[in-house]
């Protein structure tokens, strides 16, 4: 089963949603570059920041609207800005969920498009992160998703322009092509002066916690390691390229099984 392209845009439906919250910088900017494509976009974000709430929803909240189909129910939970953006007391997942249940109950996306996330979200920090689990949240329903995010590190100055020339054309591309329907598109934006960007590099799903002077490794229970980590892959680590001051791209599958090992305890409970 996979994605089917998506090549008219002004019939397409998008939802964004982020961890941030709805007043971030990324969130408006990411809705400007998508309303160049001439698609219908909506906006259905948390209230206030959410950041590291990863894949999380709010139980009970989610449980007492279970049944219903009117946003308007919830006016403690849901709070309209006006008729396409909506801030929601709760988690980014609690957002698609809401958004798809009830706020575009009748008009399901053609996509949904996580971000732009203020920091990155690569290598081990995807475990974490609430922009892709807005993209997971979309892959169970059944929509093409996009995690997009911009490295910070901290700086006092963030150049915002590189998502702003080089977004919608990603997009564009990427949505003309079919993916497998556990497969979102995750894309991390360097820090650097425009006129200084390398290239759109496919990575891998990279690893900080072996980096020297990383606190990953610091707080380590190595005693419990042995030998290298050397992961069998032929794409370059995102963590390495973003700062190589490349744009990095990577598509992540919701399917967690490790078919290697899995063959190893075959073999042991045979």
């Amino acid at each position: 089963m996979h994605f089917k392209p998506i090549t008219n845009w002004k019939s397409a439906t998008i939802l964004i949603s982020n961890d941030d919250g709805i007043e971030a910088r990324g969130i408006k900017l990411l809705e400007k570059i998508l309303l160049r494509l001439g698609a219908d976009v909506w906006v259905v974000a948390p209230n206030k920041e959410k950041s590291g709430a990863s894949h999380a929803i709010t139980s009970d909240t989610l449980r007492s609207m279970a049944g219903h189909s009117s946003a308007e129910s919830f006016p403690n939970v849901i709070h309209p800005v006006d008729e396409r953006h909506f801030a929601v007391e709760g988690t980014p997942t609690d957002c698609v969920r809401i958004a798809l249940s009830m706020i575009l109950k009748d008009k399901k996306p053609n996509l949904i498009v996580s971000g732009i996330n203020n920091g990155r979200n690569i290598a081990d920090d995807i475990t974490y992160s609430g922009t892709i689990g807005v993209a997971i949240e979309g892959l169970l329903h059944g929509v093409m998703s996009i995690a997009v995010s911009q490295l910070t590190d901290g700086a006092e100055v963030v150049n915002w322009d590189l998502a702003d020339i080089y977004l919608e054309e990603i997009i564009r591309k990427v949505c003309a092509q079919t993916y497998n329907a556990d497969c979102l598109i995750n894309i991390n934006f360097p820090n650097v002066p425009t006129e200084e960007i390398g290239k759109i590099v496919v990575c891998r799903h990279g690893t900080r916690r072996f980096n020297e002077g990383s606190v990953e490794k610091k707080r380590m229970c190595m005693e419990n390691l042995a030998g290298e980590f050397n992961p069998e892959s032929t794409f370059p680590d995102d963590d390495k390229e973003i700062h190589s001051r490349n744009i990095t791209i990577s598509a992540l599958s919701i399917n967690l099984t490790d078919e290697k090992e899995n063959h190893k305890l075959v073999r042991i409970f045979a």
